[in-house]
């Protein structure tokens, strides 16, 4: 037919012919690559299964997954693993389907952007009908162009996935004491569950040998490893601390702006360096001094009175429904949990967004009040970090700056994980996002 040239066997004489690799084949070199970089990968606490545990380098390819382990290979993992290896002419349909697969599972979705998306996923099915053999086309790989009309009808896909049910006949298995009358121990089973945690809620009584819940105060904040109480180190570092608290909390907000206008009434000359240097310096003495006198909440007045010098530091820490470790805590596990980001705004409204990893977890005791900290190294922005044209963020986690300003609420920040760009020689990492785990 004269068609895909490149394809066709080379004769090579004494009937000996060569079948060139199509343009999708991957060679050893490049599944080594690609394996290679899934065996490194290291997920928050709760993300998916241990990936490593998957990777079979022996026979080059990936064992033992559930659907689960391939919803977050599809949406997440491969678009980075594949950076590295294959032709971008088919390098790019292949992430482009897996970031139409990330879309409709967001759990919230603009419905003005489904048209967009549905246009994108009708021709991303054609270019990948250019590279792949017809026979891959089965009536499977046709049912993405009707995945955004079920979105736009039923719900974001999130919310009728297979694993839950999945996981859900799990449970409903373990209700079977009688095997010759399966459905019948089924139903007892789950009526008898269904009661008793319905008794329980209007049940005060304190359990006798029955360990809390290790979900049991996460949203709020609790320590979970490594605990310590330490002096301070020294009192530049415990007022760095300090000040990072005054600054991000509500209750003191108006009266930073009131400090600021009066160090700008009694410095007018000054520029806006030397004023913000002074606000650091100053704010929290000034602070205790005007509130001295003032009538004011308990909160507030612990806060302007300053922390003990005693520092409660931990190696892990629960907090708003994701489990944060220190660097040093996440070489010593499977997990990776010492990823952070947080979003900044300025004067005028624009949004700075700032990725780092944990060095420390302090809390600060301010009497009845316990305030914890995130100790962090962040990186340089904007040298420290791209974006390339599938808004991929890469940052270089060894250009780290901001040494003066390292301390955030625990409360404020979000939890992402690295993975180490294959498709680059120097040492870059691009960012994911985790999913908070709320348990109620």
């Amino acid at each position: 037919m004269g068609i895909r040239k490149e394809l066709h066997p080379h004769d090579r004489g004494n009937g000996r012919y060569y079948l060139p690799p199509a343009c999708y084949t991957l060679s050893a070199a490049e599944k080594t690559s690609m394996l290679e970089c899934l065996r490194g990968v290291k997920v928050p606490s709760g993300y998916c299964a241990n990936i490593k545990r998957l990777v079979s380098m022996k026979e080059k390819r990936l064992v033992g997954m559930k659907s689960h382990d391939c919803h977050v290979l599809m949406t997440q993992l491969l678009p980075v693993a594949i950076r590295g290896i294959l032709l971008e002419k088919v390098r790019d349909p292949i992430i482009k389907l897996c970031q139409f697969f990330k879309a409709i599972n967001q759990k919230v979705i603009d419905p003005a952007s489904l048209g967009k998306l549905q246009e994108d996923a009708i021709l991303n099915l054609c270019q990948l009908e250019i590279l792949f053999p017809l026979s891959f086309f089965n009536i499977m790989v046709h049912l993405i162009v009707h995945l955004v009309e079920q979105v736009k009808i039923i719900a974001p896909a999130y919310l009728h996935s297979m694993w839950a049910f999945e996981r859900f006949m799990g449970i409903i298995k373990k209700y079977v004491r009688n095997r010759s009358r399966p459905k019948g121990s089924i139903v007892e089973g789950y009526a008898t569950e269904e009661v008793v945690e319905f008794c329980i809620d209007y049940m005060d009584l304190q359990p006798i040998g029955v360990p809390v819940s290790r979900h049991e105060g996460r949203m709020l904040g609790k320590g979970t490893l490594g605990h310590r109480r330490i002096f301070a180190p020294n009192r530049q570092t415990i007022r760095q601390a300090h000040f990072a608290v005054l600054r991000q909390s509500a209750l003191v907000a108006p009266y930073v702006d009131m400090h600021l206008d009066v160090l700008l009434r009694d410095n007018p000359r000054k520029g806006a360096a030397w004023l913000a240097k002074m606000h650091k310096h100053q704010f929290g003495k000034w602070l205790m001094e005007y509130l001295t006198t003032a009538d004011i909440d308990g909160a507030l007045f612990s806060l302007s009175r300053g922390p003990s010098n005693t520092i409660h530091m931990y190696q892990g820490y629960d907090m708003n429904g994701y489990t944060f470790y220190t660097k040093a805590q996440d070489n010593k596990s499977t997990n990776q949990n010492s990823g952070v980001r947080i979003d900044t705004y300025d004067d005028g409204g624009n949004k700075q967004t700032y990725y780092g990893f944990i060095q420390s977890i302090w809390e600060l005791d301010y009497g009845a009040l316990k305030v914890p900290l995130f100790q962090c190294k962040w990186v340089k922005i904007p040298r420290g970090l791209k974006i390339d044209k599938h808004g991929t963020i890469i940052v270089d986690l060894n250009d780290v700056g901001y040494e003066d300003e390292p301390f955030v609420l625990a409360k404020s920040v979000k939890q992402i994980f690295y993975i180490k760009d294959p498709s680059l020689v120097r040492p870059r990492h691009v960012v994911l996002k985790n999913f908070r785990l709320t348990i109620f």
